[in-house]
């Protein structure tokens, strides 16, 4: 640098000017770490929602299949009430005929 001096209204400008910068880096540097906080508030939320989604549809299913008879299990019941059913009514067209 030439041996050129500053004056002092030049450097009372560059002072206010680098508070002002340093002002609104502060300024920004809080609203960064608010939306950190608003961002991880809001991850923690969308995972207690899915974990809630996911425990109420595994309640869900089993009832959704017991109202619509698509379990295994009542799907077998209904197969076993028409074998019975069936045979009821073969015995008695068999007890009509004149059988034994």
């Amino acid at each position: 640098m030439s041996g050129s001096p500053v004056s002092q209204t030049e450097f009372h400008a560059f002072r206010s000017e680098m508070r002002e910068c340093m002002q609104q880096q502060t300024e920004l540097m809080r609203q960064m770490v608010e939306l950190q906080t608003k961002h991880n508030n809001l991850e923690s939320t969308v995972r207690r929602i899915q974990k809630v989604s996911d425990e109420t549809l595994k309640r869900l299913i089993p009832l959704e299949q017991a109202i619509s008879g698509a379990s295994v299990k009542s799907q077998y019941n209904r197969d076993l009430i028409w074998v019975i059913l069936l045979f009821v009514v073969g015995i008695a067209s068999w007890k009509v005929r004149g059988g034994m």
